[in-house]
């Protein structure tokens, strides 16, 4: 599991926790004690998942010398194209997202051209459960991140 993976696996088990707590706020109650034991189990989750993030985060490669390689840096679009544009090589991280994003494109079976290829993730309808009425379905946005790129002219 990579770090977007556990951030949004984390954000959702917050959500869920939230919703547990709001449900009991709204009808002016404590909690009972299924709702306690899979709160506590949701915190769990969030503290092995707050574990796993900090490992990855405190990771740090060590090459055949011993000596400390520099750890990953956080992915910049500016960075990546400045680096294409002056025909100089990606660094680790603009790497590493460009390649997800060229295996996400080859895994979709789309075409694609020009050297920087960025994965996009969309998400189906999102079930809520309502105390009253059962499940309802949550509207999502779906924004495409490159459309208002291209109508700027940044990446023409």
């Amino acid at each position: 599991m990579n770090s977007i993976e556990l951030i949004d696996k984390k954000e959702q088990l917050q959500i869920r926790a939230n919703a547990i707590l709001s449900g009991a706020e709204k009808e002016s109650r404590k909690l009972n004690d299924e709702e306690t034991a899979s709160f506590n189990e949701i915190l769990k989750e969030i503290e092995q998942t707050d574990e796993e993030l900090r490992k990855m985060d405190n990771t740090i490669n060590i090459d055949n010398n011993n000596k400390q390689i520099r750890k990953m840096e956080k992915f910049s679009l500016l960075k990546a194209i400045k680096a294409v544009t002056e025909k100089q090589p990606l660094d680790e991280r603009s790497a590493a997202i460009v390649n997800e994003g060229i295996a996400e494109m080859r895994k979709t079976g789309l075409s694609f051209n020009g050297q920087i290829q960025l994965p996009v993730e969309e998400r189906a309808d999102v079930q809520a459960t309502v105390a009253t009425a059962g499940m309802e379905a949550v509207a999502t946005d779906k924004l495409n991140i490159l459309e208002p790129l291209r109508a700027n002219l940044v990446m023409a």
